[in-house]
């Protein structure tokens, strides 16, 4: 039954008022027929109402799963990321000392470890991770549409792998956006049972997306971390002008250092105890 019953309703009779089906008149017949019409466009009004109920939640769950989708699909970062950075090459910003990996202009300061990750067979430098005050943080950048993002997809899918792998993820809102402070199990140095910790941030910008992975200290110690995020926040994009395919590793290359003004130096200009800038190639 939907949302109409049938019912019949009936008076008390008495000998008098029973009548045998002969003695029906005309005027019942038609009452009779009305009833059986009335009842069966109430039948028909009420599988067309179980029929637009069903389309419309149908409908409904479609247009979920659409929002979703869209929301998924949205670029993801600070609303002062124009402004503060990450900046792309065709936006200004400020001067500041960079070390040119190509697709990245990196921030170096005193003191700072500068590590370049590449692979094995193709000898592509796949990330850079910055090391300062015993914190890192690693960087790699992605091609993106222009008006698609990728950190809200990429967040969520990590989610979902760190569950699996019996760990724990929490979202945390901060100054770089939408982060994801994640556990995983894993051995300690004595080879114990343990968890290691880290933190993903990730920002879209024009046409590019940058991922950002915190480690060591840059996790449990707000001084370091800001440091590091502030690094971050500098760094300046040139994604190129090539096509390139969504979530494409953007490769980087390897610095290149120009001999002729480090050898114009004097060498009572040089301070040995002054570190500086240093760059260790894992492969």
């Amino acid at each position: 039954m939907g949302l109409f019953s049938r019912f019949k309703k009936s008076t008390p009779t008495t000998d008098d008022d029973v009548r045998t089906d002969d003695e029906l008149t005309d005027d019942d017949e038609l009452d009779a027929q009305d009833a059986d019409t009335d009842t069966e466009a109430a039948e028909r009004a009420d599988d067309d109402v179980d029929i637009d109920a069903a389309e419309s939640d149908d409908e409904a769950t479609e247009s979920d799963d659409i929002d979703e989708e869209e929301a998924l699909l949205e670029k993801s970062a600070p609303f002062d990321r124009s402004d503060k950075g990450p900046f792309d090459i065709s936006e200004e910003y400020p001067e500041h000392d960079r070390l040119d990996l190509g697709a990245l202009k990196a921030p170096v300061v005193d003191g700072m470890q500068v590590r370049l990750d590449t692979d094995d067979d193709s000898q592509r430098v796949l990330a850079v991770t910055l090391i300062h005050d015993g914190g890192g943080i690693q960087l790699q950048a992605f091609a993106t549409p222009r008006s698609e993002g990728l950190w809200n997809t990429v967040r969520s899918q990590l989610a979902e792998s760190v569950t699996k792998q019996g760990g724990e993820s929490t979202e945390l809102h901060t100054s770089l956006g939408k982060e994801l402070a994640i556990e995983v199990p894993a051995k300690t140095e004595s080879g114990r049972p343990g968890k290691r910790a880290m933190r993903f941030a990730g920002i879209d910008g024009p046409r590019w997306f940058v991922r950002a992975v915190f480690s060591g200290k840059a996790v449990t110690d707000d001084e370091v971390r800001a440091e590091l995020s502030a690094l971050f926040r500098g760094v300046v994009v040139d994604r190129g002008q090539e096509a390139m395919a969504p979530r494409e590793l953007i490769a980087l290359t390897a610095p290149q250092v120009d001999q002729s003004k480090t050898e114009e130096k004097d060498e009572d200009e040089l301070n040995p105890f002054e570190r500086g800038p240093e760059i260790t190639e894992v492969r």
